[in-house]
């Protein structure tokens, strides 16, 4: 997946049901730290858990996760958030892997120039 600095991406996931969620984490392996891009557990979310660098920046697409959407958005992107991102969702044992997506972060290589008065 494909992306420039300054957007917003969706970073789909779902699960097979949503009948039972328990627990959904987002990590990215290369923060090598013990926190999350996102974590929910037990209906609520856990901000103390977040990395600081994804604080205000992701939220769960649908806050109920209808049908099993656990899909989330991530808001004004930089160049370090390329990378891998897994989605893992628990019912009621270990969470499972339902998803792993690279993200590749891009400068469009344009670049504006603006003219001041009297140049």
């Amino acid at each position: 997946m494909k992306t420039q600095p300054g957007s917003d991406v969706l970073l789909q996931c779902h699960s097979p049901t949503d009948a039972d969620i328990k627990l959904v984490k987002w990590t990215k392996p290369d923060l090598k730290s013990e926190s999350y891009v996102i974590f929910f557990r037990e209906e609520r979310m856990y901000d103390d858990a977040q990395h600081p660098s994804f604080k205000n920046r992701v939220e769960l697409k649908d806050q109920q996760m209808k049908g099993g959407d656990i899909s989330v958005i991530l808001k004004n992107v930089t160049m370090n958030d390329a990378g891998t991102y897994e989605c893992y969702v628990g019912y009621r044992g270990k969470p499972e892997l339902m998803t792993s997506i690279y993200l590749k972060v891009e400068d469009s290589g344009e670049f504006k120039v603006r003219l001041l008065p009297g140049c």
